[in-house]
């Protein structure tokens, strides 16, 4: 009995080690094409000429500085916006596309055309651009001298900060103003003064950036947001309202169908030939019948019949009716005239 339950254990035994090798076996033909089409793959990094920290920095503080412009009074005006004094500024079109909505969002109507508008509004740029304030708390990096570098030992030694932080600001000073171009009266101004956007970031004990600014929601540390033990909010939050409606705001216009905008009261064109004045008629002192003095009189041809009465000179003026000088027969030119008569005054 005893040799009985000793074989069938033995045998229940050897059933489940086959069956384990078989497992194993089926596993291991599973995971060999696997692990012969194991690879491995590579991404390209690239860094832009302009960091995206500047970028945001020198957008935001242009968006600051066009927001408070306010463009309520040209509201229902046909206006131009010429941007040519913005050339040259950095992100010259950024300024320009964000003023042409801010002038939209005011409901002004824009022309594309300067002749089809009464007013204009000019926009320049004083400042766009950045700044940046480095502190360091600790060692700084130092370039030994190579006279006493031994063979093997670097010749820089790296920086050691117990603490450290790094201030970049971006600077936007923009004006406006607009005028009547067909009186030539100054309508509204912006006023102008730097608007500034910052960044903080900070390193303590070489644990950092902790990144704090205007262009951050709050405190930030590997890309989350943490909570900053000072408790600072955004400078951007503690701002007065700007007026009108903000060029970083969502929002939607409705479309008036069928809507006339204005134009100006007449085109250039018009309003000269509207306004002309007439020249001045010349009234001699001296009578009709009598040379007029500082004009060259006007020479009459010997065939002609017509009445020299009203010019004040007659046909023999300069001479004889017929002469052989063709110049003088056809009217010819003042200094003829001139000797002529002279030669004639001395005959006589």
């Amino acid at each position: 009995m005893m040799i009985d339950l000793w074989c069938s254990h033995a045998v229940r035994r050897r059933r489940r080690g086959l069956f384990r090798l078989q497992r194993a076996g089926f596993v291991m033909f599973c995971l060999v094409p696997l692990i012969c089409s194991v690879g491995c793959g590579t991404t390209r990094m690239s860094d832009t000429l302009r960091t995206g920290t500047e970028q945001v920095l020198i957008s935001t503080a242009i968006d600051r500085s066009i927001n408070d412009m306010d463009f309520s009074l040209l509201e229902g005006k046909d206006v131009y916006f010429d941007p040519q004094y913005l050339k040259g500024a950095s992100d010259e079109g950024y300024i320009v596309s964000s003023i042409r909505q801010k002038l939209l969002a005011a409901g002004v109507y824009l022309k594309s055309n300067r002749e089809q508008a009464t007013y204009v509004v000019e926009a320049r740029a004083g400042a766009v651009g950045t700044n940046r304030q480095d502190v360091l708390l600790g060692i700084p990096q130092t370039n030994l001298p190579s006279s006493a570098v031994m063979g093997g030992v670097p010749s820089v030694i790296p920086e050691i900060p117990l603490a450290k932080s790094t201030h970049q600001r971006g600077v936007a000073k923009l004006a406006a103003f607009a005028y009547n171009q067909v009186t030539g009266q100054a309508v509204w101004q912006s006023g102008s003064y730097p608007i500034t956007a910052d960044s903080r970031d900070t390193w303590v004990l070489g644990t950092g950036p902790f990144q704090r600014g205007t262009i951050y929601d709050g405190t930030n540390f590997a890309g989350q947001r943490v909570m900053w033990p000072t408790g600072g909010g955004s400078k951007e939050e503690q701002r007065p309202p700007a007026p009108g409606l903000s060029v970083t705001a969502s929002s939607m216009f409705g479309e008036t169908p069928g809507l006339v905008p204005p134009s100006p009261p007449s085109t250039f064109t018009q309003k000269s030939a509207g306004h002309s004045i007439s020249p001045a008629s010349f009234m001699p002192a001296v009578p009709p019948s009598q040379p007029q003095p500082g004009r060259v009189p006007v020479l009459t041809p010997p065939s002609s019949t017509t009445s020299a009465g009203n010019s004040g000179f007659t046909s023999n003026t300069f001479g004889n009716g017929t002469t052989s000088d063709p110049k003088l027969g056809t009217g010819g030119s003042a200094a003829a005239a001139g000797l002529m008569m002279l030669g004639n005054g001395v005959r006589e």
